[in-house]
C-alpha cells in the first residue's frame, strides 16, 4: 500500500529471532522518515570484535554486565531525544518512555529457516536444525539474563501494545499493520492490538462453523468489516477461543492477518488443531 502516515514518535520493535525486525524496520523508517537504532547490531559488532558467535556472545554477557549497561544507558538516553525513531531492541519497550511497543512473533522453525538463509555474521550453523537449536539456546540465555537483571519477561506478550505474527505475512503487510495500529494508538494509548496469521492459529477441534466462515469471507471480499477473532496466547501458541469463523474467513479470502482480541494466561480447555489438519 501507499498509505501516508504522519510522523508520530517512537516505535520499539521486539520479537522472536528471525521475525523480520530489520527488514520491517527499513520499511517503517522510510514511511515515517524516522531514525533507526538497533541494539542487535551493537551486540553483533561486539561479538565480532571478540571472535564470538551470537550464542557465545550471550553467554559472555551473562558474566559481563558492563555490556548490558552500555546498551541500557544508550536506550534510556533515547527517551529524551526529540526525533522520530524506530528502535530494534528487546528492551526498548522497558527503557524508552512513550514508545509504541511492538512484538513480532514467528513460528520457531520458520525463524530458523530465515536466519540460516540470511547467513549473518556470528549466526553460523551447518543446518536449519542446528540453527533452530542455536536459537533455542540463545533465547534461553537472553531470557535468563533479562529476568535476573531486570525482573522482566521479554516474551510475556502482555507487555506490548501490538502483537503481530510475521510467519506467513510479507514484511510490507507487517509494516502496514504496525503503522495503522500506531496511528490509532496515538489517539488512545490504552488500546491494545493483535494481528495473527490464519494458519498460525490453533483452532477448536469441534464447533467451527465453516458455512458461517464462508459467508463472512464473502463480506470480507466485499470490503466489509467482520469483527475480530478471540484467542489466548500461551507458551508461544495462539488458541482460538471465540469467533474462530472470523479467522477461517480470513483464510478463505487469502488475507494475511486477522485482527484478534488477544488474552494471556493458561492454555484453554479442550482439543485444538492446526488448520492444515482439519480444514
Amino acid at each position: 500500500m501507499d498509505t501516508a502516515y504522519p510522523i508520530l514518535g517512537k516505535i520499539s520493535l521486539a520479537g522472536d529471532l528471525g521475525s523480520g525486525k530489520s527488514t520491517v524496520s527499513g520499511i517503517l523508517i522510510e514511511r515515517l522518515g524516522a531514525k533507526y537504532h538497533s541494539t542487535g547490531a551493537i551486540c553483533r559488532a561486539i561479538a565480532k570484535e571478540h571472535g564470538f558467535d551470537v550464542v557465545q556472545m550471550n553467554v559472555y554477557m551473562e558474566t559481563h554486565p558492563e555490556v548490558d549497561q552500555l546498551i541500557d544507558d544508550g536506550l534510556r538516553a533515547l527517551s529524551d531525544v526529540e526525533e522520530n525513531m524506530v528502535i530494534d531492541s528487546r528492551m526498548a519497550w522497558h527503557f524508552v518512555r512513550d514508545t509504541f511497543r511492538v512484538y513480532m512473533s514467528t513460528e520457531p522453525y520458520e525463524s530458523a529457516k530465515r536466519i540460516f538463509r540470511a547467513k549473518r555474521d556470528g549466526d553460523g550453523a551447518a543446518t536449519i536444525e542446528e540453527m533452530a537449536e542455536n536459537i533455542r539456546a540463545r533465547r534461553a540465555s537472553e531470557n535468563l539474563r533479562y529476568t535476573e537483571k531486570y525482573g522482566v519477561n521479554c516474551i510475556d506478550l502482555s507487555n506490548y501494545d501490538l502483537v503481530v505474527d510475521t510467519t506467513y505475512a510479507t514484511p510490507e503487510e507487517v509494516a502496514e499493520a504496525i503503522l495503522s495500529s500506531f496511528a490509532e494508538w496515538r489517539e488512545d494509548k490504552s488500546r491494545r492490538f493483535a494481528y495473527i496469521c490464519p494458519r498460525r492459529f490453533l483452532y477448536p477441534d469441534e464447533g467451527t462453523d465453516e458455512g458461517r466462515a464462508a459467508k463472512l469471507s464473502e463480506f470480507l471480499d466485499a470490503g466489509q468489516d467482520v469483527g475480530e477473532a478471540y484467542a489466548t496466547e500461551f507458551s508461544g501458541d495462539f488458541y482460538l477461543t471465540d469467533n474462530a469463523e472470523v479467522a477461517l474467513a480470513y483464510a478463505f479470502s487469502d488475507l494475511p492477518l486477522v485482527p484478534t482480541h488477544l488474552a494471556f494466561g493458561k492454555k484453554p480447555a479442550g482439543d485444538f488443531v492446526k488448520m492444515t489438519d482439519t480444514f
